[in-house]
């Protein structure tokens, strides 16, 4: 939202709240400026407003159309150094002074404080047109198109106490094994030249154990996404190709196509369709059996208000595998929950229930898997963040040797970067 255009009535409504705060009959510069302003001579009307400042002018009002005019002439930093003034000494108008800084954080490519800032304005004042222009900057940032270039690092350490791979490459069951751990996941997204939607889109996935180094994974994905936005949808297809290892071998051969489609529903809500199909290839003779495809489609609705985000998630999955073992029909729903404790603490809790039906055994078993995750997050601003987080996971199949529990805990640290 353009200051300038609202700056009439923000003017206005610092004016009548707070009408002790201000001269009856204000002097010449404060005057002049005003007439600068309404004639669109910004400059001139920063100048005059200034020195009413410094001619002994107190209240908000003066500092608040300081800030507006450095605001409507690019000096950002300035302008949020004026507005964070207003907020730390005029508590009566702390929500619509932090809703600026928001604004000057978006104009500076900070998005993400810009989000904690419309966060603190929509809890710091009452004024319901306040609430509402945070309310839409918010619903703006979640729909933002991506940066031209977007990545991420997060080193985590911790413990597993049942090292399995039945919820990742797909192995059979019955081999597991308790250790510390240590994983790093690594993502980049490049836009490609022409303004097309089109993007280079990598990732890096490894894990080790060292009291079980025969479970070590890594999986390298690389890939591209087109984006197409429309005023209440946003289309992605991407083609990707991965290549994994598990033991320090060789694993597996993928290729992956995935088309998304997530509609906004109004500025606090979005529902996503996705479909994703996988064709996979061992890529040694002692992995032959996950040859074949995978094929998911999942549904995700998700409400956003401020410091509260619930998803909720339905998917089905198909496998085609050599190994009937690895080759289930799977039905999954989950709930995701996160609160802001203020801007920089975020909670986060989930619960998830997987049935997985082996049908083309030669004795058929079902497998029943519920997980819960806790998680806290807190935010050090920069693009950094660490997290702890907690799973807990139970697994009971109809056949007793593939019925397991399992605990893990890790702390971590992301960093975030975009230009």
């Amino acid at each position: 939202m353009i200051l300038r255009k609202r700056a009439a009535y923000l003017v206005a409504l610092v004016l009548m709240s707070q009408t002790t705060l201000v001269a009856a009959t204000p002097d010449s510069d404060w005057q002049a400026g005003q007439n600068a302003f309404a004639g669109g001579d910004i400059a001139s009307a920063l100048l005059h407003f200034e020195s009413a400042r410094e001619q002994g002018m107190s209240g908000p009002a003066v500092h608040y159309n300081i800030g507006v005019c450095q605001f409507e002439l690019g000096d950002f930093a300035r302008a949020q150094e004026t507005f964070r003034l207003i907020a730390d000494r005029y508590p009566q108008i702390r929500g619509l002074a932090e809703y600026n800084i928001g604004l000057t954080e978006r104009r500076l490519g900070n998005s993400d404080a810009a989000q904690r800032q419309f966060i603190n304005a929509f809890r710091h004042t009452s004024d319901t047109k306040i609430q509402a222009l945070a309310a839409a900057q918010l619903g703006e940032l979640e729909r933002e198109q991506p940066s031209e270039l977007f990545g991420s690092v997060n080193i985590n350490a911790g413990h597993d106490d049942n090292v399995a791979l039945r919820d990742s490459l797909g192995l059979p069951a019955g081999v597991s094994a308790e250790s510390p751990m240590a994983d790093v996941f690594a993502t980049v997204q490049a836009a490609l030249p022409g303004d097309v939607g089109l993007m280079f889109d990598g990732s890096l996935y490894a894990v080790t154990y060292p009291d079980a180094d025969d479970f070590d994974q890594s999986e390298l994905t690389a890939g591209l996404v087109h984006t197409w936005d429309t005023r209440d949808w946003r289309l992605n297809n991407a083609l990707h190709v991965t290549a994994g290892t598990f033991g320090g071998s060789s694993f597996n051969r993928e290729i992956n196509v995935d088309v998304r489609a997530t509609r906004y529903l109004g500025d606090e809500a979005s529902l996503e369709m996705r479909l994703r199909y996988d064709d996979i290839r061992g890529a040694r003779a002692q992995f032959d059996g996950i040859d074949g495809s995978r094929t998911r489609f999942r549904l995700r609705y998700r409400w956003y208000r401020l410091s509260h985000s619930l998803s909720l998630r339905i998917g089905l999955e198909e496998n085609d595998r050599r190994d009937a073992g690895v080759s289930p029909s799977r039905q999954r729903v989950q709930a995701s929950y996160y609160y802001k404790l203020g801007s920089a603490w975020e909670t986060e809790s989930s619960v998830a229930f997987r049935r997985s039906d082996y049908d083309d055994l030669a004795i058929p078993r079902t497998e029943d898997l519920t997980a819960v995750i806790l998680g806290a997050h807190y935010d050090f601003g920069n693009g950094w963040r660490t997290s702890l987080r907690y799973q807990y996971s139970d697994n009971d199949s109809s056949d007793p040797l593939f019925s397991y529990d399992r605990n893990v805990i890790t702390l971590g640290v992301q960093r975030l970067f975009q230009r």
